[in-house]
């Protein structure tokens, strides 16, 4: 695009802007962040570099802009990519509620799946204008790409003015920022002498103008007092002032509407011919206010120019062009958000506020639609506002549930409880679905709400409700109450639940009895009734629900896991790794890297466990970031292979900052003193500890969630609280045996090991002995080198202490050297020392002792040792009672004897 403004001080960020669409049609893709204050000339760069072919999006300043504004136009600047997304749309705009979360995640995918092919095999440039005032669903599909882009030909600038998008964005892979710093006073000079005003004060317009080109424009060309935003206004002004008064009107009218200009609807707004609208508008532009946009449209010169035009309105005149606008664009139903803004902007009049509420009921339908739950929460809470200040109350209960389940899919859990609980209470028939709302959430400060209302729920439905209600809110009562720690209630519900569902035969309250049963009870089920379950989910999750898929997979891995039938492990994987393919559902792409990370770990693949670990953190980050579980389950796999491998240095920076944020649930409380362990903070470890022990004694404390008894084991040895250790004994006695568990976060060693441990602390040695043998006969049998690795080392160590030293020596060596090979520094260390240990308990002698003790056994005299040794008679003899002292021998002859044995020779 020509322009006959000067372009000065950007010399450097054109050269790295055109350096890094260059590497992206090489293959490198990148998402370039341009950011500053409104007039730096984010968008004056962006025109300078990229070529005719970049396909420009905008995103506008308008609350009830439609979902995915600026993407759409870019899709239908791209014909082939935006044929193939709007059939993914048409394809799921039948999907109901339960799909809708996994459907918009699909849309995302296959958009930007779409956008990196269109940028085969030339490379393609997009340019999305004012991130700042993106919608929520456009922002997903940004963050999306971002994880994909790096890969491919695709190169996204997105220019910005707030610094919180340049934070939320940076951490995704493949974007980079550039930030437009105010020009400098070369910079300015030159400016002033391109424009021909040599005479004007440099100091003087770099003070006024703040170093922003937009203001130093104005600066240059006015005489007028002071500077920045005030001036600029003093210019929008001057410059509209000069125009006539339909142009004005017009302008006016334009403000209303937003940056973009349309002159079809300022046509219809003002109520004039269109062509005349067209000549006015272009007055306007020559007058400098407007300028020409895309296809024919225009737009205001600066957002700074509109905000001007729409201060200087009179209220009484703003609300009635809103209202004018919000009528004139009653007839686009696409445009239902938008008309539901102007009619809240307008005089709120009962009238005007019943229309705001209405239209914004029907965009948070088309936003639902689109997957834009966000969106969906943001219109229906601008419905439920309207409703509330029009005092009309005749339905607001139920727009309060819609409100809440949009909120609840988009991540808003307590906002979304506070709604449900509010409806409740204005409307008693709708206790049951506001109780429905909110599931499967374990937030400390929301359970009691969610154990009160969905007692209240249970009430109002009474014990001969329709089965089916009774069974859904059966299974929520039990998942909270395992969620509260009250295992004996949460299972005999949910058992109730599971009956009353199977009876009712309906597929989606079994599904929700099945998930809290497995929740409250996942090991002491029967190993073939949670097979059956899993197959069940797996079954019912095929219909379209690929979560329910999910955790039907999950539970059969966790079984199978349990008795070692490794074949149906790699099996199951296989399926959550093709539900992650077809879905793209970051939920089940996070589970799947998350059990791919912990069965490489548990084969003994670090590198290939560390790279899965740190992609489904990355995962975490950028798409999951609303549940901090996900994040934390990165670090808590950290723990684990830190301690597997024996290395610290598998503790990422951050952990402990996370520890003591995170709730005090039982795992978080063992793994603060652990990783202070882990880290040789032993005082600190101990300090945690003592803190810990009182509360080992509740019957929950250990039985609520996986792990927590296992990875007390570490901290009970190494402070060698044997009372404690009697009592883990016992309970792991009481519990039926497993091969592994805990897949989900890292797979554990087999339940043998865990009991063999604690009875080798407790000098229980024989038991401890089989135990360990039984342990890595388990192991060896499911491929767990690693924990071969672990058993190996302390079942030789159980055989020092009871004096079988050869085949402690045999072990440790073997355990060495399978730990050099797998690259685990600490159980080398552990085995090394431990064979010298052994060494040292089969021959205590040292170098010269040995060589003596060999001479003796060749029948030589002291005084011929002395000679041949060069050494004093006097010594030999001190050195000969040493080693009959340490080997508990009598005379020469045993000496002798003991030689042959050990098979020394003399050098």
């Amino acid at each position: 695009m020509t322009r006959s403004e000067p372009f000065v001080g950007r010399s450097g960020a054109v050269a790295e802007l055109r350096a890094r669409l260059a590497a992206a049609a090489g293959g490198t893709g990148a998402l370039v962040l341009v950011g500053g204050p409104a007039g730096i000339g984010k968008t004056r760069l962006v025109e300078t570099v990229v070529d005719a072919g970049a396909v420009w999006g905008r995103c506008v300043d308008d609350p009830g802009a439609p979902p995915l504004w600026p993407w759409r136009r870019v899709l239908q600047a791209l014909p082939t990519a935006g044929a193939e997304v709007a059939r993914a749309l048409a394809d799921l705009d039948g999907h109901d509620g339960a799909d809708l979360v996994a459907a918009r995640f699909r849309f995302v995918a296959l958009a930007a799946d779409a956008l990196v092919a269109a940028a085969e095999p030339a490379g393609l440039v997009v340019v999305l204008e004012d991130l700042h005032w993106a919608d929520e669903a456009s922002l997903r599909l940004l963050r999306h790409l971002a994880g994909e882009i790096r890969r491919s030909r695709l190169a996204v600038v997105a220019t910005y003015r707030d610094a919180f998008f340049e934070a939320d964005l940076l951490g995704r892979p493949g974007a980079e920022s550039l930030r437009l710093d105010p020009l400098t006073e070369p910079d300015v000079r030159a400016y002033l002498a391109e424009i021909g005003r040599p005479g004007v004060d440099v100091g003087d317009a770099l003070r006024r103008s703040g170093g922003n080109p937009l203001y130093l424009k104005a600066v240059a060309r006015s005489s007028a007092a002071g500077s920045g935003r005030a001036e600029l206004s003093h210019l929008v002004r001057t410059a509209v002032a000069a125009l006539d008064p339909g142009a004005r009107e017009l302008l006016a009218i334009a403000s209303v509407l937003g940056e973009d200009v349309d002159a079809h609807v300022v046509a219809a707004v003002a109520g004039q011919p269109v062509d005349d609208v067209v000549t006015a508008l272009d007055r306007a532009a020559r007058a400098g206010v407007l300028v020409p946009g895309v296809a024919g449209t225009r737009r205001f010169a600066h957002a700074v120019v509109r905000d001007g035009i729409y201060a200087d309105l009179d209220q009484g005149v703003r609300e009635d062009l809103h209202a004018r606008t919000a009528a004139a664009l009653e007839h686009e139903p696409a445009l239902a958000g938008v008309v539901a803004g102007h009619w809240l902007r307008s005089a709120p009049t009962p009238d005007a506020l019943a229309r705001a509420a209405r239209w914004a009921e029907v965009a948070a339908r088309d936003a639902t639609r689109s997957f834009a739950f966000t969106e969906a929460a943001r219109f229906l809470a601008l419905a439920v506002g309207s409703r509330r200040r029009a005092g009309a109350h005749d339905g607001l209960a139920a727009l309060l549930v819609e409100l809440a389940t949009a909120e609840y899919r988009a991540g808003r859990f307590a906002q979304s409880f506070e709604h449900a609980k509010e409806a409740a209470g204005l409307a008693p028939d709708l206790v049951v679905a506001a109780a429905l709302v909110v599931r499967d959430v374990a937030a400390p400060d929301l359970l009691a709400g969610m154990a009160e209302l969905t007692a209240a729920a249970l009430a109002a439905a009474g014990p001969d409700a329709d089965p089916v209600v009774r069974a859904k809110l059966l299974a929520q009562s039990a998942s909270i109450a395992a969620d509260r720690g009250r295992g004996g209630e949460a299972v005999k519900t949910a058992d109730e639940a599971l009956a009353l569902a199977e009876r009712a035969g309906d597929e989606e309250a079994r599904i929700d009895a099945v998930r809290a049963r497995l929740k409250v009870r996942p090991t002491d089920l029967p190993l073939t009734e949670r097979l059956r379950l899993g197959a069940l989910a797996v079954s019912l999750g095929g219909t379209g629900r690929p979560l329910v898929a999910l955790w039907g997979h999950k539970w059969r891995v966790d079984a199978a896991f349990e008795v070692g039938t490794m074949p149906v492990v790699d099996a199951e994987l296989a399926g959550i790794a093709a539900l992650a393919t077809t879905t793209r559902l970051p939920l089940v792409r996070w589970h799947c890297l998350r059990l791919q990370a912990s069965l490489s770990a548990y084969r003994g693949a670090f590198a290939r466990s560390r790279e899965l670990n740190r992609l489904a953190s990355e995962l975490a980050w950028g798409e999951l970031a609303e549940d901090r579980s996900t994040v934390g389950l990165t670090y808590a796999f950290a723990l684990q292979l830190a301690l597997m491998v024996g290395d610290p240095g598998e503790l990422p920076e951050g952990y402990e900052e996370l520890l003591a944020i995170a709730p005090p649930l039982p795992i978080t409380l063992i793994s603060r003193p652990l990783s202070a362990l882990v880290l040789g903070r032993r005082d600190e470890a101990q300090a945690g500890y003592d803190a810990l022990r009182p509360l080992l004694r509740d019957p929950d404390f250990v039985s609520r969630a996986p792990g927590v008894g296992v990875n007390l084991v570490p901290l009970v040895e190494e402070f060698r609280d044997l009372e404690t250790a009697e009592w883990l004994a016992d309970r792991f006695d009481g519990e039926p045996p497993f091969a592994s568990g805990g897949a989900g976060t890292f797979c554990g060693d087999c339940s043998s090991s865990w009991s063999a441990r604690l009875a080798a602390l407790l000098e229980r040695h024989d038991e401890a002995a089989r135990l360990f043998e039984e342990s890595i006969a388990w192991d060896t049998r499911l491929g767990a080198r690693p924990y071969v690795v672990h058993n190996r080392v302390r079942l030789a160590a159980v055989l020092v202490e009871c004096g079988d030293l050869r085949r402690a020596e045999t072990l440790a060596g073997q355990a060495a050297e399978e730990a050099r090979r797998l690259g685990m520094p600490g159980w080398l260390r552990d085995a090394t020392a431990l064979l010298e240990r052994v060494r040292l308990a089969a021959d205590p002698l040292t170098g010269r002792e040995r060589e003596i003790a060999a001479l003796v056994a060749d029948a030589l005299s002291n005084r011929q040792i002395a000679h041949r040794l060069v050494l004093s008679e006097r010594t030999v003899e001190s050195h000969v009672r040493s080693v009959l002292a340490k080997l508990g021998l009598a005379n020469r002859t045993e000496i002798a004897a003991w030689v042959h044995r050990r098979g020394l020779t003399p050098r």
